[in-house]
């Protein structure tokens, strides 16, 4: 059998530990910063050296299309990719993604909740409230944080988000189920796939 890899972002660190280790103790597990995603070109870079360093592997990337050829990727003879927008898409389903999507909602997830300063200020460059409200409240509606139900709720955390945006905080709670059944599903692909390619 081909030995197995994960690769993903380290947005769903925590969700992904959750059950994969019991899932597929096996397998390999890689967790790449997320704010590769703010660079998608230095993502793409990355991805590529990851890969090449797993080319006798078979290699399951945990993403959305985070950079313009991740289809790509993922298509490679090895490799199979999540069937997922982004990783909003991932937790929610497409059909509640689309809804907050339409409805011009800003996803926190928790990592990003954690790491919120370093995404707007030091990522973004919005180092002055007035220019990152105007730039929000042009572009959202709403700010949302998914409660996937591993740490509890950081509410100081969200009121500060907030209080800085000047926008409403909803909470949305997720199971991972629909997480774990689009691993799953991408994983059986990968092993279909592999087992003529290899």
């Amino acid at each position: 059998m081909i030995p197995l890899s994960f690769i993903c972002c380290s947005v769903l660190r925590r969700e992904i530990e959750s059950f994969l280790r019991r899932d597929y103790p096996q397998a390999e597990q890689v967790f790449l910063d997320s704010m590769l995603h703010m660079h998608p070109e230095k993502l793409h870079q990355t991805l590529d050296e990851v890969l090449a360093a797993r080319a006798d592997r078979a290699c399951l990337l945990i993403y959305g299309d985070c950079h313009a050829h991740m289809r790509e990727t993922g298509e490679l003879p090895q490799c199979a990719k999540t069937d997922a927008i982004n990783c909003g898409d991932l937790l929610l389903g497409r059909e509640l993604y689309r809804t907050y999507r339409n409805g011009k909602a800003f996803l926190f997830l928790p990592e990003w909740t954690e790491r919120w300063r370093e995404v707007f200020q030091q990522e973004l460059g919005f180092k002055d409230q007035a220019l990152a409200r105007e730039f929000m409240q042009e572009s959202q509606r709403q700010l949302v944080y998914v409660d996937t139900g591993l740490i509890p709720v950081p509410e100081k955390t969200l009121q500060e988000i907030a209080e800085f945006f000047n926008m409403p905080m909803e909470i949305v709670s997720v199971s991972l189920d629909q997480l774990r059944r689009a691993v799953r599903s991408a994983v059986e692909r990968l092993e279909a796939k592999t087992a003529h390619e290899f």
